[in-house]
């Protein structure tokens, strides 16, 4: 309750005397989606959904008979899942060592869901009311669509294949079936959104450059892919309010605009039509939902505050910082002794049940979030919440004391801890991650020291003819290893994931005199661009190639006109939390600002049947058929 008090004062902190006008929304405390019947209000962060209401609601559904409600309290490592309000318990039990997805309810009351694994074979698990029904290799990538009483329908694919939409029977007593029909080889295409309606499939793909990404109708009964209905990088499925009258068919949207309003919409439309109100806040760190998807949301929101005054931004941004601030494992009596007492510990990492672990990346990831949105916010984040941040940093700095080599200049992973490198220097996007924390206190000693990490990495940088490279771990590392010069020397680079959290921060630091490090590192990342959506999972283009590679995340610091060109449209995963961040980022309110989008009813055809534009950034925010921000009146 203490945090829902916390939050309460967020209106009138917004409303007094001297804080910045917001310039592109009405004067709300509302935010209502009207198509998935819910809403936020923004002074409380209670989020409504469905006769449903609590600060971190996260899904409310309907099958036949049977609602399933998911939940989360502040600081909560699993969620608390009911259907018909009975609580699965078996989901809890599943959660905490391992990533679960979206849970799917059939009409039967029956619960599917998928769990990865980060630790062991790294493999992935279809639980069907809480026993493995599937297993799949880490070398797998799969996608749970729909789950119904008769069947299930995985996404798979299998490294360097092609993706197979996948139908799993239900035999007559419920239990999926172990055999698989392929019901669609996309071969070439990488699939986006799909939405499945009888024996038809409707996809979003991406098949390659020219006219051949936009909407397909799959006849489901065949499986051939055909031709798109619709050609355009820019149509994507939606659903629109009743009162649109649109024809019956697949409801698709085609967005066009200047780069500035296509970025905003696609920041604006992940950030607030997807995990609405800031649900996964109240998330501890057990399965890294505040290190690698709250910390990046918290990044963006903040981002968009700073760059359109707009209200709502501001009150999530609070409501997330509140939230996050409130998982700490210390204000949750689970602090480890051997460990930060001012941390946000995983369990994900561990190799024994109920193992916490506090890694150093992680707790970087956070607080580098927190501090920077605190900045951002300027005079709108309130003493308590800039002090409670700084002292958690300087909590930090002391915590991981221990672990700093004064000889090798950098920090090295706990060697008490039970993990496979314990012991060892940290790698870069740690060492950098940190040196951010560092950076952030007024101790000139510990500035220094961030200072000097950077130069370690400096020093160990290497380029070559299409820019800056350097490996995933310090040279230390591999000389521990007993690792000569020339066997050093063959060692796999950097990989772009990790690439954009060390990028994330390193700007802060190189920046002005340094110019040539931030030209060597867009000259990368055009490299890495040349290759089209299925970059290469390493900096020098070795490993796999995939979507999932894209550049995000601190890439954006480094933008160049092929980057930006791209991100004027989808990118793969063009929702997730680092993808939102770089849209964020890229998004600059003083360049002009002019959005269409067209809104097609598709059945054998698409056809045109409304044509939204809108002129300015406030002719958006007040007149989109997404969402609205309100002023809450008596009654509501």
């Amino acid at each position: 309750m203490r945090y829902l008090l916390q939050i309460l004062g967020l209106s009138a902190l917004l409303c007094a005397p001297g804080t910045q006008a917001a310039a592109a929304d009405p004067a709300g405390s509302k935010l209502s989606l009207p198509v998935q019947k819910m809403s936020v209000d923004l002074e409380t962060g209670i989020v409504s959904r469905k006769g449903e209401r609590g600060l971190c609601l996260e899904t409310v559904s309907q099958a036949g008979p049977h609602k399933l409600v998911v939940r989360k309290n502040p600081g909560d490592d699993r969620p608390t899942v009911t259907v018909n309000g009975v609580e699965q318990g078996w989901v809890a039990d599943a959660s905490g060592r391992a990533r679960m997805g979206a849970l799917r309810l059939a009409r039967d009351g029956s619960l599917a869901v998928l769990r990865t694994w980060k630790t062991g074979e790294k493999q992935t698990e279809l639980l069907q009311d809480g026993q493995i029904a599937r297993s799949w290799a880490r070398d797998r990538s799969v996608k749970l669509l729909r789950y119904t009483t008769d069947a299930v329908l995985l996404l798979e694919r299998q490294a360097a294949q092609a993706w197979r939409l996948n139908r799993y029977l239900r035999n007559p007593d419920g239990r999926i079936m172990a055999q698989a029909e392929t019901l669609v080889d996309f071969g070439t295409c990488e699939p986006g959104r799909l939405r499945i309606a009888g024996d038809v499939l409707w996809a979003q793909l991406d098949c390659g450059a020219g006219e051949d990404t936009g909407i397909y109708r799959i006849d489901l009964t065949s499986g051939t892919i055909g031709t798109p209905v619709m050609s355009s990088r820019g149509a994507q499925f939606t659903k629109l309010p009743k009162s649109f009258e649109l024809s019956r068919g697949q409801t698709v949207m085609d967005v066009s605009g200047t780069p500035a309003a296509l970025r905003f919409f696609y920041a604006v439309s992940g950030l607030l039509l997807s995990q609405t109100g800031e649900v996964r806040a109240c998330s501890s760190d057990a399965e890294g939902l505040q290190s690698w998807n709250q910390s990046y949301r918290l990044r963006a929101l903040s981002s968009l505050y700073e760059k359109t005054g707009a209200e709502v931004f501001a009150r999530l941004t609070l409501k997330s910082m509140r939230l996050t601030l409130a998982a700490n494992d210390a204000l949750q009596n689970r602090a480890d002794p051997d460990g930060p007492q001012c941390g946000w510990s995983s369990t994900i990492y561990g190799t024994a049940p109920g193992e916490r672990l506090t890694l150093m990346i992680n707790q970087a990831m956070i607080a580098n979030a927190l501090t920077g949105s605190c900045k951002t916010l300027d005079n709108l984040c309130p003493q308590d919440l800039a002090k409670q941040i700084a002292e958690t940093n300087a909590c930090l700095a002391r915590a991981y004391e221990r672990d700093f080599d004064a000889g090798l200049g950098l920090y090295r992973i706990n060697g008490e801890i039970d993990f496979r490198f314990a012991g060892k220097p940290a790698p870069w996007n740690w060492q950098i991650a940190f040196a951010g924390v560092l950076d952030a206190l007024p101790d000139t000693d510990l500035k220094a020291r961030a200072r000097d990490i950077v130069g370690v990495f400096l020093d160990e940088w290497e380029q070559d003819e299409n820019g800056g490279l350097w490996r995933y771990w310090p040279k230390g590392y591999y000389r521990e290893k007993g690792l000569t010069p020339e066997q050093l020397s063959t060692q796999r680079y950097e990989d772009t994931g990790h690439a954009g959290i060390t990028l994330l921060t390193l700007g802060d630091f190189v920046s002005g005199a340094r110019a040539e490090i931030s030209e060597a590192v867009q000259k990368r990342l055009d490299y890495l661009l040349d290759f089209g959506i299925a970059t290469p999972r390493d900096l020098d283009g070795g490993g796999p190639q995939g979507d999932r590679w894209f550049p995000a995340s601190g890439w954006s610091h480094y933008a160049t006109p092929m980057f930006e060109d791209i991100y004027s449209a989808p990118v793969p995963g063009h929702s997730s939390a680092d993808t939102l961040y770089a849209y964020a980022r890229l998004f600059d309110a003083s360049e002009p600002f002019q959005l269409t989008i067209d809104v097609y009813s598709c059945t054998d055809l698409c056809t045109r049947e409304k044509e939204l534009s809108y002129a300015s950034l406030d002719a958006f925010m007040s007149g989109n058929p997404f969402f609205r921000i309100s002023a809450e009146t008596p009654g509501n």
